[in-house]
């Protein structure tokens, strides 16, 4: 791994000081962001809570980047807590003319979007920021299909950091898991844990909360920023982690929004969405998910780090759930083993860059082929 990439264990200085690029663009101090008064409006929606350092340290200060570049064009107003739509109302919503821009998370419905679950197989990205770099490089050769299917576009591709087990009992081998009911996403995530031995319970972040908190489940799969933003931490003793898996959380784009926009206006949001992904995978899951293991030590849990031998063992037992995803896809006409090729060899691309590379790359060189700019 690049050393200047967001390791799941850095401090909170070291993410600071691999994020310069990323904390600069959404510093807008001193710029004019007061909005025309014709202004088009972007309404974004989420379930997130509105004090969450999602919303607090890298969308609102968004937000105003997004004024600042169309130069008081396009205004932004967040809806938060799933004050506009539930969770998984998402496509309608946007269908509907409800919201502009929400999760359409393909976690969350891996029979509508099968091929984005490839983003979630075991064990190939290094840090948040190649993964989003991958999945949104890769998203028009074999994500956007499924996507643009449900009669949406793509806003922006976010992987998280790695997922963490979150538990009452310890969690530190195989053995440990087996049996165990784990709350995790739906997907490629919940094929993972049933071919680990453990009882997968597939749901949204909300959700696996009120199912741990209740004792349903008996551990969380999530990223560490999202656990302190949820709560789910509260419930928890041990945080076992073994980089196994990251999820991509898609904000899906509305027609209705995107056709009010002139030509001008569609360049300079691409950019600024390709700029955010960057900015989300580093600064929530990045710096954010830093600050919550400061929070999750000073509550008193104890970490638990997989060691080398026993990753191999996790490794050997989920050996057969590529070549068996490969084979499902294969068989809805996908061309899986193409794709999955291309994720590895575009991991290995970008992993030669440090975090603030990635993000001026995105940033002064915007992909042009995620939403259709002609």
């Amino acid at each position: 791994m690049n050393p200047l990439q967001i390791s799941a264990n850095d401090s909170v200085e070291n993410v600071i000081a691999k994020t310069s690029s990323a904390r600069a663009w959404l510093n807008t101090d001193g710029e004019d962001t007061s909005l025309k008064p014709n202004a088009i409006k972007l309404r974004i929606s989420a379930h997130i809570p509105g004090d969450s350092p999602a919303v607090k340290d890298v969308f609102e200060p968004a937000f105003k980047r997004l004024t600042v570049m169309s130069k008081g064009a396009i205004g932004v107003e967040g809806f938060w807590g799933g004050s506009l739509h539930k969770e998984r109302e998402g496509i309608d919503a946007l269908i509907n003319n409800v919201t502009d821009m929400c999760p359409v998370y393909s976690a969350w419905d891996s029979k509508i979007f099968p091929a984005a679950q490839s983003l979630s197989l075991p064990f190939i990205f290094p840090s948040a920021e190649v993964a989003t770099a991958v999945s949104e490089a890769l998203y028009h050769d074999y994500f956007k299909k499924d996507f643009e299917a449900n009669q949406i576009l793509m806003g922006r591709l976010v992987a998280t950091s790695e997922y963490n087990l979150f538990s009452r009992e310890p969690i530190e081998c195989l053995d440990d898991l087996i049996g165990k009911k784990v709350a995790c996403s739906d997907g490629m995530e919940f094929d993972i844990y049933r071919a680990l031995g453990a009882i997968p319970i597939g749901c949204s972040t909300p959700e696996a909360k009120t199912k741990f908190a209740s004792n349903e489940a008996d551990a969380v799969s999530i990223s560490d920023s999202a656990a302190y933003t949820a709560g789910i931490f509260q419930y928890a003793r041990y945080r076992t982690s073994a980089n196994l898996v990251r999820v991509n959380l898609e904000y899906g784009l509305s027609h209705h929004f995107w056709n009010k926009l002139s030509p001008d206006l569609k360049i300079i949001f691409n950019q600024w969405l390709r700029a955010l992904a960057q900015a989300g995978a580093q600064l929530f899951y990045g710096l954010a998910g830093a600050r919550a293991r400061v929070a999750f030590q000073e509550a008193g849990m104890q970490f638990i780090d997989i060691n080398a031998e026993e990753i191999q063992r996790w490794k050997h037992k989920l050996a057969g759930v590529q070549n068996q995803y490969s084979k499902e896809m294969a068989s809805l006409g996908y061309p899986s083993e193409e794709m999955i090729r291309a994720i590895h060899e575009s991991t290995k691309h970008f992993s030669q860059y440090s975090a603030d590379e990635l993000f001026e790359s995105a940033l002064k060189h915007p992909l042009t082929n995620i939403t259709p700019l002609e």
